[in-house]
């Protein structure tokens, strides 16, 4: 019998609800505490209804099944029963027992019951319908044996309240997930660019920086990084970095709107300078702590070529593979007439083409048929 829980018990049990998305089981810390709390032989969360061809994604907590079920065809629950569940669109947020929906007698003869619940030893049900980030029901199911008692009101205000906690877990849990999510593929597509990009802290030292940085430092041409500083070759360029470094961090202290500055650092070996950008980024100071990226610095060699992916080109604006080829060509900073030569046609065949390619991408002039093409298509390799 349910008895009014410690604060420490009540605590932990929160605690258990709110860090369930990051755990290897999700949520089986706090399905298996419920158990205790509750005297339950069974506990789930079905986060996402099995519907159709979607087996769903049910966790669970109970001695005789698996913790995770997701997109499961060999459960008879998931694959043919869900749909026969007799606790289906409960009123939101509310805790509600199975008797309340159906007679213990109907229970008994149902199919559901006899193909799904006995074989576990589930009876005394109740349930709870919440929503998820994105407003859709999922639901939880607390579960004793025949040989139990029945769930009281107080157990069922109990869960009640606990339903606020458990939905807003959810629904925060999946935002960070998505957030993670967004954020590796991020990371993922930063460090692959053909730019290099550094991101600096409160003191202007390097928190973190992406594969082409490393490129860069690794050609000793002009920067390098020491000590966690970025460091320049010629002097005059280390203080102007250093100067628009300072400048952005103090605006930042002052909560102006700090600048963004350009310049280009001369390389020893006489190639091209580089280009570097470097630019503020948002700093809410209430919630800031050490190593928050105050400033990113972008670094680009003007003397690299970037490969363009046929395939995307011609998915993207529908040109043939001949045009795809010409236009790749076009983007490398050949004129029409080197184009040609290289890919073994005729001048006037290459004009031809070029019309083509103007009117599927809808540029009007070769300037600007290159600009679209590497503003969309530049690798990220």
């Amino acid at each position: 019998m349910f008895e009014s829980l410690p604060i420490s018990e009540f605590s932990k049990l929160l605690g258990y609800i709110y860090d369930g998305h990051i755990e290897e089981d999700p949520y089986n810390s706090f399905l298996e505490h419920i158990r205790k709390i509750l005297g339950l032989n069974f506990a789930s969360m079905t986060l996402r209804e099995p519907i159709g061809d979607d087996g769903g994604l049910l966790f669970i907590s109970c001695d005789i099944l698996q913790k995770t079920l997701i997109d499961d065809h060999e459960n008879p629950y998931t694959d043919r029963y869900y749909t026969s569940d007799l606790m289906n669109n409960l009123p939101w947020s509310t805790a509600v027992t199975l008797d309340e929906c159906i007679s213990y007698q109907s229970l008994e003869n149902s199919k559901l019951y006899t193909m799904c619940m006995a074989p576990i030893n589930i009876y005394h049900m109740m349930g709870l319908d919440l929503r998820n980030a994105n407003g859709q029901r999922f639901t939880v199911r607390f579960c004793r044996p025949k040989t139990a008692s029945n769930f009281n009101q107080a157990e069922k205000e109990f869960v009640t309240e606990i339903g606020s906690h458990i939905q807003r877990a959810v629904a925060n849990g999946m935002q960070l997930i998505q957030l993670d999510s967004e954020r590796k593929l991020f990371s993922k597509t930063i460090s692959g660019l053909s730019i290099g990009i550094i991101t600096l802290d409160e003191r202007g030292k390097v928190i973190n920086q992406n594969r082409a940085v490393e490129k860069f430092i690794a050609q000793k041409d002009g920067i390098y990084i020491i000590n966690d500083q970025l460091h320049l070759d010629n002097a005059n360029d280390k203080q102007k970095l250093n100067n628009y470094i300072n400048e952005v961090i103090e605006a930042q202290r002052k909560q102006l709107a700090p600048p963004v500055n350009a310049m280009t650092v001369e390389r020893p070996s006489g190639a091209i300078h580089l280009e570097l950008l470097i630019k503020p980024l948002s700093v809410d100071q209430t919630v800031e702590s050490t190593k928050t990226p105050h400033l990113m610095i972008f670094i680009s060699d003007p003397a690299k070529k970037y490969e363009i992916d046929i395939k995307m080109l011609r998915s993207l604006y529908k040109l043939t593979r001949a045009e795809a080829m010409l236009a790749k060509h076009l983007a490398a900073g050949e004129t029409l007439d080197q184009s040609a030569a290289i890919l073994g046609i005729a001048r006037n065949t290459a004009r031809a083409q070029l019309r083509s390619i103007f009117a599927k991408t809808g540029a009007t002039q070769q300037s600007m048929l290159v600009s679209l093409i590497l503003k969309s298509l530049a690798t990220f390799s």
